[in-house]
């Protein structure tokens, strides 16, 4: 079997199991609720989400692009941010939400960057918004366990939090941890995987030094990801949900965990994960299917609609020759 069969396959599977799952919700949710939803949505509400969804991802690029020039990469901001852009657009369509790094990797490439140095970077990049998100959750979560009515699955999400912190930044600050991963990937001799991942560790240890501006970049981060919850929060609000302090506080626990049910590569970037799952949990806080279904569905046709200037510089980079290294 080719290598062009088998990801023919995999592209197959994962549009099937996204339409599948999409099938199942729609058949399972009445559309004349949803179509009443959407009619009836507030307009202003729903700008305000797309408006605050794209600074979320402006500063997004400026974690990447301060990121990238800490690492030695001297692109300027113009193509930083069209590139991170680019992958924003790519990563609506790619499986697990992390397609489109590799698109902005293999543009930067094509730049004369170095691509281990840049898969390093992408990657610290890609950590810091997942500890920054699950240490957002871990907050919000212990507001509700401490609060009246909290069950003790709220106990399990706690855990899966601090689980996913620990790999996240673990490796980075706690020297054992990253003895013990640089000893691990010494093991990985197929396809010269060892020779590869070490490059790549290699280019994050001069962040090791720089401890402070990783705190910063960290800080940043939660900034970034709150913005992200709460254009899920303007959505809900949009189709007439009563946004109340504990209303809130769950959006900050339940919109982490359905980002991190979107990273296995089963399907086209969570399509389904996140609809499905977003019934399941919302219907903790009293909110109907149809509504989360919304909700969820919503948002992502927000995140389509501000990563389409990633498709339009897409488009313009034809007209462009890449700069080769001299």
């Amino acid at each position: 079997m080719t290598e062009r069969t088998k990801t023919i396959i995999r592209w197959t599977v994962k549009i099937g199991v996204s339409a599948s799952l999409m099938i199942f919700l729609l058949r399972k949710i009445p559309s004349h609720e949803i179509m009443a939803l959407v009619t009836r949505a507030d307009r202003g509400l729903l700008l305000a989400a797309t408006v605050l969804f794209m600074v979320s991802n402006i500063a997004g690029w400026f974690q990447w692009h301060v990121l990238l020039r800490a690492s030695g990469v001297s692109q300027e901001q113009e193509n930083t941010f069209r590139f991170y852009f680019i992958g924003l657009f790519f990563n609506n369509f790619l499986p697990a939400n992390i397609g489109g790094d590799a698109v902005k990797v293999y543009d930067l490439t094509r730049e004369g960057e170095s691509p281990y140095r840049v898969i390093a970077v992408t990657l610290l990049d890609r950590l810091l918004g997942v500890f920054s998100l699950c240490l957002l959750a871990c907050f919000a979560n212990l507001v509700l366990i401490r609060g009246a009515g909290a069950g003790m699955h709220h106990l399990l999400y706690l855990g899966v939090f601090v689980a996913c912190m620990i790999p996240a930044l673990g490796f980075y600050f706690f020297r054992p941890l990253g003895n013990w991963l640089r000893r691990s990937v010494l093991r990985m001799r197929f396809l010269s995987l060892d020779s590869r991942m070490t490059a790549i560790i290699d280019q994050l240890s001069p962040f090791r030094g720089r401890r402070g501006l990783v705190t910063r970049l960290a800080l940043f981060s939660m900034l970034i990801q709150a913005m992200r919850v709460l254009t899920h929060v303007l959505v809900a609000m949009a189709i007439g949900a009563q946004m109340t302090p504990l209303l809130l506080t769950q959006f900050f626990v339940f919109i982490p965990i359905l980002s991190l049910a979107m990273i296995p590569p089963i399907t086209i970037n969570g399509l389904g994960i996140r609809e499905g799952l977003g019934i399941l949990l919302f219907s903790e806080a009293g909110i109907l299917a149809a509504d989360a279904f919304v909700i969820e569905f919503g948002t992502y046709i927000i995140s389509v609609a501000v990563s389409l200037l990633g498709f339009a510089f897409f488009l313009a980079r034809r007209n462009r020759s890449p700069r080769r290294p001299g």
